[in-house]
This record gives structure tokens, sequence and C-alpha cells, in this order.
């Protein structure tokens, strides 16, 4: 261990030469497509990040040992849907997202064009960002809110037929679509008080910029605890590759890149077997502080392949103690800027995730998408309740002013009434 530890502080102080093996198949490289972000898209790339890790942390209290997520679908798909409110319930919103400085419309622009920005900047990954908003058919939605949703986050604003249990498959095949068949049935059933659905989807697939050969791919050791280990399908360069890599104490950051480097895997991990200590040290900030410090450095790379699948069927208490609490309770303040119609209270039910992702010798392939579901108190059942008198039954006809009781009779057997 303590040979591994001062190989890996001599990479990432620079004591290894670095240099470039090339590493893709491509016979003529692709350059990214750069551009100088404007300052509101900076502060959204902050707000997203802070958001992830702060999610990240409110996720860990649930002590799992493995989770997959995408804190950019989630917060796509809330940033959409806060625009259905002002005042204090928009303020709780901002503070959430970590919309710190900005204006709503700030925001707003800053959401449109990071994600133009993200789907152009490398031409050899696939990547779709997609968002869509269902309401309920005959519902009126507020012209302002249904104008943001398809400008800045070009979604299409449709009717839906809620009342038909075959509508829920509209939902969950546009998912399907987005994520090239990979998060399949997400939604379960749509309740008969449902009033809004707002959808994102996000699909990522790249390959690595150093190829694994599956013929170095050999089973091999996880160390899960000092006293625990598991076997694994290890993935092994047959020659060194340049990496990104820093290092701090107990603490390794590395940047494993795909196709032209623009998009990266980071990794953290810890030298020992502290990596829940070193995740302590997990903050917006110090993540900078790791980024900016990285240096180039040569290393053969070995890492697990690996698929994994999560589901969370509502992230309601997540973000409820992350502080977004209104929005989850029937309140009059909630979503004033959803419809132009009436309501009754309305209130967010359920945020569903859905996420996937499979690392192999190849590369990269994951998707994810975010449900946010928007329900009414009503104080009649939407549907009309069925109700059988089939059983004998006393009745009775009355001044329902005074109460008095004009008439009282039993029906026990209508045979006996001929």
């Amino acid at each position: 261990m303590k040979k591994w530890t001062s190989l890996v502080l001599a990479i990432c102080s620079g004591l290894i030469v670095s240099c470039d093996w090339g590493g893709s198949d491509s016979p003529e490289p692709v350059a990214p497509n750069l551009r100088l972000l404007q300052a509101y898209e900076t502060e959204m790339v902050y707000s997203s990040s802070k958001f992830a890790i702060d999610l990240f942390h409110q996720l860990e209290k649930a002590g799992v040992e493995n989770a997959f997520f995408s804190p950019y679908s989630i917060h796509q798909a809330l940033a959409m849907t806060m625009n259905g409110n002002d005042g204090r319930v928009l303020e709780e919103f901002m503070h959430v997202l970590r919309f710190d400085g900005m204006s709503v419309e700030e925001a707003n622009k800053a959401a449109e064009e990071l994600t133009q920005f993200l789907l152009a900047v490398d031409p050899k990954v696939t990547i779709s960002i997609a968002n869509a908003i269902w309401y309920k058919e005959g519902y009126q939605v507020y012209p302002g809110f249904k104008e943001i949703a398809q400008k800045h986050y070009q979604a299409a604003v449709d009717p839906l037929d809620m009342r038909n249990p075959q509508s829920v498959n509209v939902v969950n095949k546009w998912i399907e679509n987005k994520t090239q068949g990979i998060i399949k049935d997400m939604l379960d059933f749509i309740p008969a008080n449902a009033v809004m659905y707002l959808v994102n989807a996000i699909y990522f697939k790249g390959d690595w910029k150093y190829q694994f050969e599956e013929s170095q791919t050999t089973k091999a050791p996880f160390y899960v605890s000092s006293s625990k280990e598991a076997e694994v399908d290890m993935m092994q360069l047959t020659k060194p590759g340049t990496f990104r890599a820093y290092s701090d104490g107990g603490l390794l950051y590395l940047e494993v890149p795909y196709s032209t480097g623009q998009y990266t895997m980071g990794i953290i991990t810890s030298t020992d077997h502290t990596l829940d200590t070193q995740l302590k040290t997990l903050t917006f900030e110090n993540l900078e502080t790791w980024r900016q410090n990285a240096n180039e450095a040569n290393f053969i790379l070995k890492m697990p392949k690996f698929t994994m699948k999560q589901k969370m069927a509502n992230m309601k208490d997540d973000l409820m103690e992350m502080g977004l609490v209104t929005p989850f309770n029937f309140h009059p303040e909630n979503f004033t800027r959803l419809f132009s119609n009436p309501t009754d209270a309305l209130k967010i039910s359920r945020v569903i995730h859905d996420a996937f992702i499979e690392v192999n010798e190849k590369g990269t392939e994951a998707a994810a998408a975010t449900v946010v579901e928007i329900i009414e108190r009503t104080s009649l059942p939407s549907t009309p309740a069925v109700i059988t008198l089939d059983k004998p039954f006393v009745f009775f006809i009355q001044e329902n002013h005074s109460g008095a009781m004009l008439f009282v009779g039993k029906l026990s057997n209508p045979e006996l009434l001929n």
C-alpha cells in the first residue's frame, strides 16, 4: 500500500513526465466546439454543481453502498417547475437550486444556452437533453409559463387525457425514446387528481480517449474494506495514457477523458480505506481546487467494468430536507403562475428519478429521467364514485333547515312490495 501511495504522489506531483500517446483510433482528431461562456452560464454551472453536491450528501445519509443519479436532470426538471411560482415559493426553489445572485430570467436563459453548449461541445460524444410537459386536458396553462418552457427549455407543452389509463404510456414512451430505450416504464400510474407532468430526459454515450482492450480484462479483487473484498472484471490499458490527477493526503482525484477530452469521468477515491472521511471534504469549492491543481501525468489505468441502475420512486423527503418544503404541501401560494383557469390547491406529489450507467472497455453509456408530478386537492373525486344500494337500507324524508323527519322507511325485501 505504501509503495502504491508513493507512486500516486509521484504522478500527481508531476515527477513522471506527461506525454500524449494518442489513444484514439480516429485518424483525424476532432476539435471540440469551444466558446467563451457568458457570466450567467458560468453561474448556472456553479448552481448545478452546488446542487449536485448538496444532493449527493443528502442521498448519502441513507447509507447505501452503491448509487447513481443525474443531478443535471433533476436540476433541469425542478428549474422548469419553479417557473410556475412566484413570491416566497419561487424563492424556495431558487435557494434549493442554488441560483444565488441570479434573477429568474438569468437562470432560465442560462439553462437554455448552457444546454445548447453541452449538446454541441464534443462532436464525438452522443448526448441529448430533452424536456416535455403534459397538463390535464381541459385546463389552460398560464401563457407566461408556457412561453418560458418552450423558449428556454425547448419543452413541448401538450394536453393529456389523464383519466385514460393508457395515457401513462404517452409519458413512458417519450422517456424511452429520449433515452435510447434505456429508461422504460418509469411512470407506474397517473392518479385521478394529477394536473401536470414536467419531465426531463438525458442520454450520454462516449468512447474513452484511451481504449481498454477486452482481452486485457481479467478477474481481480475489489477491496470493499480493509477486511472484505469482492471479485470484479478489471479493465486495463495496454500502455500509459495521459490523465489529469491530484492527490492530497489520502485523497486521489482523477479525470478519465472521453473522445476529445471535453467530457471526462471524474473520480474521487482514497489511497487507503478512508473514502467516507474524504467525502466529508467534498464541497464545490474543494472540487474546484482539485480540478485546478490537477496535473497531467502518464500512467496505466485499471478500473472495474460495471453496470448500475437506480430508481428513486419519490425524492420528496430528500428535497424537503434540502429546503424545498412548501411545494410538497397543498398551499395557496403554490404554482400561482401555472394555470390561468381556477384550480384548487396544488402541490408536487412525486419527483421520480431513474438512472442507468454502463462502463465497459469501449466507453460509457448513461441515461436518466426525472418526472415532477403535480396534483390538485379536490373536494370530490375527479371520477364519480359508484355506490350500489344492493342491501337492506333505511330511508327517510326530512326538512333540511329544521331537521324534522317527515317520513321514515326501510327496504329489506323488494319482492314483498307488490
